[in-house]
């Protein structure tokens, strides 16, 4: 009879009456075949049916209710019941599987995953997972992804620029994040660190993990670092990878200048950015900086002496004299503030963190490997190659002394000499 609703509804159009039939007829199917699997357990057991094997210690004992979980809901099924002479009560293998709840267990965490909460979980399901249970299987998966994330080894890649920021969760609990671009313009979250604040402590700890698990620059190369205006990422940057490439980014720059001058004037400070954004080499950089340094020093004299003094680490990028094409994903730290904006997606409904337990490390993992799954390579991939060629040890550059301190970094020759020990050791 169902077979001729279904294609009647087919027939007519009723699209939506035929899905629904077409359903209901699936989920018999399946409880149909949970019944007969059960009752092939009972006869393995038991023996057949008015025929019991007198040498079998088991022996049936009637039925009542249970329930199964089928087709993400959970419904109420006549289970048979055995019973062993000396044991007791006998638990079918079969009915075990149906009546848990862990058959739903990648749903369940999916649905957390996507953002939803444990208790919007439950009622999602009528009810058919409670919250508690809900709660359990994401920490159960949200574990098995923390091991995940800070267990995989990150000696498989030729590695060209690392990218640093931190998030606040609260006002004393901070979390530095950290992705790395290969040579081939694969994007990956290499880990985070936690502290009370965004120090250059908690960004050396984060740094020695990361070194543990084989993150290096290529051989005979320097490393591309983004940033923001961070001091404290600077300062264990700079100590870490002394010859590195350190670039400022720039979108950071421009927000914070936009505050230190009129608002008539913040429309040709926007201009004058873009025109430094897509400068393409040193000379155009340089000539576009000196624009905007122009224009700010008949405006804003404080704000002009701290500009010229970050010169170095906005123009870092610049002084490689790479592709243009490369500018929009290695002038700013728009990547990693996306991979941070998709994990607030992800971890929105947390309404108060608890540090004294694994709570933060296990968001953190889920949401960014979440955050990575939709990574897609570098724009303008191609072009990589001569970024690679410009951050070798042997081209010749002033960028690592212009964009570190002097006072806190040694000098680019013997930066170079230190990276080509670290190269020739390995």
């Amino acid at each position: 009879m169902n077979h001729e609703r279904l294609k009647e509804a087919f027939l007519q159009g009723g699209e939506r009456e035929a899905a629904e039939l077409f359903r209901e007829m699936m989920k018999g199917a399946v409880r149909l075949g949970l019944l007969e699997a059960m009752a092939e357990e009972v006869d393995v057991l038991c023996g057949p049916r008015y025929r019991p094997d007198p040498n079998c210690a088991c022996h049936r004992a009637g039925s009542e209710r249970g329930v199964a979980f089928l087709d993400g809901g959970k419904e109420e099924i006549r289970r048979p019941r055995v019973r062993h002479e000396t044991e007791g009560e006998v638990r079918l293998a079969t009915y075990e599987a149906a009546s848990s709840a862990q058959g739903m267990f990648d749903q369940v965490v999916a649905a957390v995953a996507q953002g939803m909460p444990v208790r919007g979980v439950e009622r999602a399901l009528n009810g058919a997972v409670s919250k508690s249970e809900a709660s359990r299987m994401w920490v159960e998966k949200s574990r098995e992804q923390l091991a995940l994330l800070r267990e995989r080894r990150l000696d498989d890649a030729d590695w060209l620029t690392l990218l640093i920021d931190g998030v606040w969760l609260t006002r004393e609990l901070c979390v530095v994040i950290a992705v790395g671009i290969d040579a081939e313009g694969n994007k990956r979250v290499l880990d985070f660190g936690l502290g009370s604040s965004e120090s250059a402590a908690v960004v050396a700890s984060l740094l020695d993990g990361l070194e543990k698990r084989g993150f290096a620059p290529g051989s005979g190369r320097r490393l591309l670092v983004l940033r923001d205006g961070s001091a404290a990422i600077e300062k264990a940057v700079s100590r870490r990878w002394p010859d590195s490439v350190r670039q400022e980014c720039l979108v950071h720059a421009q927000s914070n200048l936009r505050e230190k001058v009129r608002q008539r004037d913040r429309a040709d400070i926007d201009r004058l950015f873009k025109t430094l954004r897509e400068a393409q080499g040193r000379e155009a950089g340089e000539e576009a900086f000196e624009e905007l340094l122009e224009f700010v020093s008949e405006r804003n004299a404080a704000a002009a002496v701290a500009l010229k003094e970050r010169r170095g680490a906005l123009l870092a990028f610049h002084q490689l004299d790479v592709p243009a094409t490369l500018n929009t994903t290695f002038l700013s730290t728009n990547l990693i503030e996306n991979v941070i904006r998709n994990w607030r997606a992800q971890s929105g409904n947390v309404k108060r963190w608890n540090e004294k337990a694994d709570m933060v490390p296990r968001w953190m993992a889920s949401g960014l490997l979440w955050a990575e799954a939709g990574f897609r390579k570098v724009r303008h991939a191609g072009d990589l190659p001569r970024l690679a060629s410009a951050l070798s040890l042997y081209a010749p550059s002033s960028v690592a002394a212009d964009a570190a301190p002097s006072s806190s970094a040694p000098s680019d020759n013997a930066g170079q000499k230190q990276a080509c020990q670290k190269a020739t050791n390995r």
